[in-house]
C-alpha cells in the first residue's frame, strides 16, 4: 500500500510513556471536539513502524484546576471567573490493533516513541481494507463512513455466536438485518427458533407452528414425563416412568384426536402395568392394583391442551427439508407450555446430532432467540436435557458445520445463559448491557480499555464485536442500517 498517498488528518502526538500495545495521544488544540472515542487512527511510529490504534478513554486536564491543592485557577472558579487554559490539554489512550506497515495486521512488536505524530483517517481512505479483504462483512465501523464495512472471518461460523444486550439494544435488528444475511451469504441454511413469534416470524415467508412438529421419542417421553410430574417420584414413580417409556418405545399410540390418543396410551400403559405384576398363579399381584391405580390418578389429570403437543405431524427430518427448500425456515414457538417448546428443540437438535454422527457436513445455523429458556444458568428439568444438547452438538458442529446463534439479554448469572455453553460462543456481539452483567462483560474487554460504564451507555445499534470473526485483535465497535419502515415503533 502506497501510504504516501493516503488521506490521512494529523490530530495529536503520542505523549510519554509509551507502549508496544498502548499510548497516550495528546490532542491537537481544537480537536478535543472533533476526536471521539472509537475514533480508528494511525500512527506514524518514529521507531520505524506504521500502527493502527483506536481512541479509547479520553481524558482533559488542566493543572490551574487541580483541587489536590489551592492555586489561583481554583480562586477564579471560587470566585465565578474563567481560569486560564494556557495548562489544559486534551487526549485519549489508544489500544492498538497492529502493525500495519505492510498494509496489513501483524501483531507490533516495537515500542512506540514518544512524540510519533497520530493521524486520522479522511473520507478518502477505508481503513477497514487493512482488516484484510473478505467478500463477506457485517454492519459498519460505529464512527466511520457507512462504507467502512466490517470484514468477518466466515470460517468460523461453526464455532458459534452469542448476542447479548438488554431490550431495546437492538438484538434483533442485528439478528434479522445482519447476522442472518450473513449466514445465508456463507452457505448456510438458517433455522430460527422464535420464543415469542414476534421477532422473527413475521419478518420471513416460511414459517412453521410448534403444534405442527412431531416430537421424537425421547421428547415424547419426556413431555409427558414433565406432564405427568413423574407420577410423583419416588420408586413408583420410576417405575411407572419405565413402562411409559416402553409404551412410547412400541409406537402406535398417537390417535386421530387428543382423546384417541389419551385413551390408546393409558390402555397400553394399563397392559404393560399388568404383564410385568402377575403371580405365579397368573393372577395380578397387589403390586398390579398400586400402579394401575397411582397411573390412572395421574392420567386423569390430563387435559386436550396438554396432550396437543404430541400430535404434531412434521418430522424433523421434513423439517430440515422445509429449511433446504426455503434456505430460511422460523419455528414460531409462540403458543404452548415451555416443555412443548423445550421438547420441540430437542427433537430437531438430536436429528441434527445424529446427522452429524453419521458425518454428514451440514452447513446449517440454529438462530436461537431467548437462549436463558434452553440453557439457563442453573438448569432444572427439561432445561438440563436442552443445556445438554447444546453444549454436544457445539462441539460436533465445529467439525460438521453445524452453527448457533444463541441471543440474550444477560450474559451470565440469573439473568444470563449457562456457563458452560457460554464458553463454546466464540465469537461475541455485545451491546448494552444489564448492570448485573457489569463484571462478566468487562472480562470480555480486559486488555482493551472499554469497561463497564461504557457498555452500559451503548446507545441502540452499537454492538462490540468479540472473538474469532473479528479480523481485529481487540473488540471493534459496529452499528448498522436499520430500514426506514422498522424505524417508527417499538425497538426490538
Amino acid at each position: 500500500m502506497g501510504w504516501n498517498s493516503v488521506g490521512l488528518e494529523q490530530i495529536g502526538i503520542v505523549a510519554s510513556p509509551a507502549y508496544e500495545s498502548e499510548a497516550m495521544c495528546i490532542l491537537q488544540e481544537g480537536k478535543e471536539t472533533e476526536v471521539t472515542t472509537e475514533t480508528l487512527v494511525l500512527i506514524e511510529n518514529r521507531s520505524g513502524n506504521k500502527i493502527l490504534a483506536i481512541c479509547r478513554s479520553g481524558t482533559g486536564s488542566n493543572d490551574s484546576l487541580k483541587t489536590t491543592f489551592y492555586n489561583p485557577g481554583v480562586a477564579y472558579a471560587k470566585s465565578g471567573k474563567g481560569p486560564s487554559t494556557a495548562k489544559e490539554f486534551y487526549g485519549f489512550r489508544l489500544v492498538v490493533v497492529g502493525d500495519v506497515s505492510d498494509g496489513e495486521i501483524k501483531q507490533n512488536k516495537i515500542i512506540i516513541a514518544p512524540a510519533s505524530p497520530v493521524y486520522r483517517f479522511e473520507e478518502g481512505f477505508n481503513p477497514m481494507q487493512l482488516f484484510g479483504r473478505s467478500s463477506h462483512t457485517i454492519g459498519y465501523y460505529a464512527t466511520g463512513k457507512p462504507s467502512w464495512k466490517i470484514p468477518v472471518l466466515t470460517e468460523y461460523i461453526p464455532h458459534h455466536i452469542g448476542v447479548f444486550g438488554v431490550t431495546g439494544s437492538g438484538k434483533s435488528y442485528l439478528t434479522r438485518y445482519q447476522i442472518i444475511p450473513l449466514l445465508r451469504q456463507a452457505g448456510y441454511d438458517v433455522m430460527i427458533f422464535d420464543w415469542k413469534g414476534s421477532d422473527y416470524a413475521p419478518f420471513y415467508g416460511k414459517v412453521v407452528n410448534m403444534g405442527d412438529i412431531e416430537l421424537d421419542e425421547q421428547s415424547v417421553l419426556t413431555y409427558l414425563a414433565e406432564t405427568l410430574n413423574y407420577f410423583g417420584g419416588g420408586n413408583i414413580g420410576n417405575k411407572l416412568i419405565t413402562y411409559l417409556e416402553e409404551v412410547v418405545s412400541e409406537g402406535g399410540w398417537r390417535g386421530d384426536n387428543v382423546e384417541e390418543t389419551k385413551r390408546n396410551l393409558w390402555e397400553r400403559l394399563r397392559a404393560v402395568i399388568a404383564s410385568d405384576n402377575v403371580e405365579a398363579s397368573g393372577k395380578p399381584s397387589r403390586w398390579d392394583r398400586i400402579y394401575s391405580q397411582k397411573a390412572q390418578r395421574y392420567f386423569e389429570k390430563l387435559t386436550a391442551e396438554d396432550l396437543k403437543p404430541i400430535m404434531g405431524r412434521t418430522t424433523a427430518k421434513e423439517l430440515v427439508d422445509v429449511l433446504r427448500q426455503n434456505g430460511v425456515l422460523v419455528v414460531d414457538l409462540s403458543y404452548g407450555s415451555k416443555e412443548h417448546k423445550l421438547s420441540i428443540f430437542l427433537s430437531v437438535v438430536r436429528y441434527l446430532k445424529k446427522l452429524m454422527e453419521e458425518k454428514n457436513k451440514l452447513r446449517i445455523a440454529l438462530v436461537v432467540d431467548e437462549a436463558p429458556q434452553y440453557c439457563p444458568w442453573n438448569p432444572q428439568g427439561l432445561e438440563g436435557e436442552t443445556t445438554r444438547e447444546i453444549m454436544g452438538i457445539a462441539a460436533l458442529g465445529r467439525s460438521y458445520n453445524l452453527s448457533i446463534t444463541l441471543i440474550a439479554q444477560g450474559i451470565a448469572g440469573e439473568i444470563g445463559i449457562n456457563a458452560a455453553v457460554r464458553r463454546n460462543l466464540n465469537t461475541l456481539f455485545v451491546g448494552r448491557i444489564h448492570p448485573l452483567d457489569a463484571q462478566e462483560a468487562e472480562k470480555f474487554f480486559a486488555t482493551s480499555l472499554v469497561n463497564a460504564s461504557n457498555l452500559l451507555r451503548l446507545p441502540e445499534g452499537q454492538f462490540y464485536l468479540i472473538g474469532k470473526m473479528n479480523p481485529s485483535p481487540v473488540p471493534l465497535l459496529l452499528t448498522f442500517e436499520i430500514p426506514e419502515r422498522e424505524k417508527v415503533g417499538a425497538t426490538r
